[in-house]
């Protein structure tokens, strides 16, 4: 039985340098400075070959979630303030007004932290950016690009299941769960047929396979995936996976991939 896959490396973005307007006082109380930032930007489609008819997933920079972290003698980072979006934090005034010291901004499409699991129907894409406040100066961030930071997995019929599917919906069913370690997601035509986007990497993400055809149920198959450049799963990695059954009389069930770069 094949196995068959399409992958996607992500590219990534650089980051701008951050610049200053120094002298300002705007009424900064001692040992104070102030930030601002321009939008942050989605990495596009064009970087993400495989997802080119997504565009960048119909994702809006204005919603994504902000957090200011603020780095210690020892190197680390803890959060200072955060905002459940950029729209948020402009309006909560700008600049902001932060004390003198080393910190970084980090953007992303959802905060990790606020959801339960490590998989979900939305991408994770996530940016960030080192800056210093000095004493009365507004320290100005330019905007930077969110990278794809998700293990992308998709289900897709071929055109015969799929005829068979609308024709016999009774008859015809599928249910594939798709593991990686942490996290599972089943897809399956009344509930998830949607796109799933983990957030861990992993050696392989394990396939559950049932089928059911011409109203037969057929045993679970397991199938194993992974990079075969890396022997891996690697965060921003898109996987295209597609199923495609035969006659019940053939006892036809395969997974068709190809994979890019190999």
């Amino acid at each position: 039985m094949k196995k068959t896959y399409i992958l996607l490396i992500s590219i990534l973005t650089f980051f701008s340098a951050c610049q200053k307007d120094a002298g300002i006082d705007n009424g900064f109380g001692k040992g104070s400075g102030a930030f601002r930032l321009e939008k942050p930007s989605v990495q596009s489609e064009t970087e993400i070959p495989v997802i080119v008819t997504k565009g960048a997933f119909g994702l809006e920079p204005s919603t994504f979630s902000i957090r200011i972290d603020q780095q210690g003698t020892d190197g680390t980072y803890t959060k200072h303030m955060s905002f459940v979006s950029y729209s948020a934090m402009i309006d909560s005034g700008m600049p902001l007004v932060l004390p003198v010291g080393d910190y970084q901004v980090v953007a992303s499409s959802y905060d990790q932290t606020a959801v339960d699991g490590q998989v979900s129907e939305t991408p994770y894409f996530e940016g960030k950016q080192d800056f210093v406040i000095e004493e009365k100066t507004v320290t100005s961030v330019p905007a930077f690009t969110c990278t794809f930071e998700s293990v992308g997995v998709e289900l897709r019929l071929s055109d015969r299941f799929k005829a068979k599917l609308e024709a016999e919906p009774l008859n015809y069913s599928y249910s594939v769960t798709v593991y990686d370690e942490e996290a599972s997601w089943t897809f399956d035509p009344d509930k998830h047929t949607k796109p799933a986007y983990f957030l861990n990497d992993c050696k392989d993400l394990v396939l559950k396979v049932t089928v059911k055809l011409d109203n037969l149920t057929y045993p679970e198959r397991t199938y194993y995936v992974c990079n075969s450049n890396t022997d891996k799963v690697s965060i921003g990695e898109y996987y295209i996976i597609t199923l495609d059954a035969g006659e019940a009389e053939t006892k036809g069930l395969r997974l068709m991939t190809k994979c890019i770069g190999e």
